[in-house]
């Protein structure tokens, strides 16, 4: 990839994903993820309702000039794009219900699910992420005898059954990342969700600067859906830590358009953080 990154990439490809009016909230540290939501804001999505700052606030960018690329949720300093501030409890009512005017059609589906779902989308990070796309951020090593601490859940546990459309996201593709089985479950995957009886089914998705990985309907273990421009299977496959299958028809991601691109660098991200 010469002209644009793999986080460029990345976030184009997550914003291809954002419909208009999805309700979306955000991780503290997604530059990844913040440029996706504000290029679908800019571009295709201006009435998405993004919330941020620890549940305190819906962002939107629509026509606004930003002067740098967020690089945490938690800062005040995104204020400055609120189109609304308010308590924790009040989200839903900003939000609206599960399926936004879908809900109220008759027969409609959204009327049999979770009518508190917190959100459609949700992007999740981790140190480690299986086969069955659960991550974790806990850490390395055992209880008692971690090896390496992470940031930990962060209530991300909490959301797992309440987001419609989650996707796990690795910022590197190798064997240390992708493992047989993590070591601690801070997002559970698409097998634990069906154990427990979730109303949420698991992630979408499991994205990394190579390829996209989705889930076999039957068994609910990760495929290979998606290669990232210039990548080869064989790549992928010598780089992950669990054996995979492929999806009926393994496509490569459309590189950004000129459109995407120009919007990406010169309003979304114009200080090149991506670029990184």
């Amino acid at each position: 990839m010469t002209d644009f990154s793999w986080k460029e990439m990345m976030a184009v490809l997550f914003s291809r994903e954002i419909e208009d009016g999805d309700r979306i909230t955000a991780g503290a540290h997604t530059e990844i993820f913040f440029a996706a939501n504000m290029l679908a804001q800019k571009t295709h999505a201006p009435n998405l309702k993004l919330q941020l700052g620890g549940t305190c606030f819906l962002g939107n960018v629509t026509d606004m000039e930003i002067e740098a690329l967020p690089m945490t949720s938690t800062g005040y300093g995104l204020l400055k794009y609120a189109e609304s501030v308010h308590d924790h409890p009040e989200t839903f009512l900003f939000y609206c219900p599960p399926g936004r005017e879908k809900y109220y059609e008759e027969n409609s589906p959204y009327r049999d699910t979770n009518h508190f779902w917190f959100a459609d989308r949700f992007f999740v990070g981790g140190i480690q992420v299986d086969k069955y796309g659960s991550a974790n951020m806990i850490g390395l090593g055992e209880p008692g005898n971690i090896t390496f601490r992470g940031p930990g859940t962060i209530g991300i546990n909490d959301i797992v059954n309440s987001v419609r459309c989650p996707y796990v996201f690795l910022t590197a593709h190798d064997k240390r990342r992708l493992v047989e089985e993590v070591d601690f479950v801070s997002f559970p995957g698409r097998k634990i969700c069906k154990e427990v009886g979730f109303l949420a089914s698991g992630p979408k998705w499991i994205v990394t600067p190579k390829c996209v990985f989705d889930f076999d309907p039957e068994t609910d273990l990760a495929r290979l859906k998606m290669l990232f421009p210039g990548v080869s299977e064989e790549e992928v496959r010598e780089n992950t830590g669990f054996d995979f299958g492929t999806a009926p028809e393994v496509e490569t991601i459309a590189p950004p358009t000129d459109e995407e691109l120009k919007v990406l660098r010169e309003e979304v991200d114009r200080t090149g953080v991506l670029r990184d």
